[in-house]
């Protein structure tokens, strides 16, 4: 019962805190891979290097590719709710 009670008055407060820490780490890092916000500001990025010759046709294509795949992960994540 006591170490209960030392669990409850010690230990769990600072297990919501590490809890709750870790959540918010984890929703910035979905947000920076799957915001949608991010994929377009990338996706107008790689557009003006396209067009500033700083990348090939070819490699702006598998940029694109890759980030038009996380932008409809993203679509599917706000669909579902995650």
């Amino acid at each position: 019962m006591l170490e209960y009670l030392l669990y409850k008055i010690f230990i769990s407060p600072i297990a919501k805190i590490g809890k709750n820490i870790v959540e918010k780490i984890r929703d910035m890092a979905e947000n920076e891979l799957y915001g949608e916000d991010k994929i377009k500001e990338e996706l107008v990025k790689l557009q003006m290097m396209l067009e500033m010759d700083e990348i090939t046709e070819e490699q702006y294509n598998e940029a694109e590719g890759i980030l038009m795949k996380r932008l409809e992960e993203s679509a599917k994540r706000k669909e579902g709710g995650e």
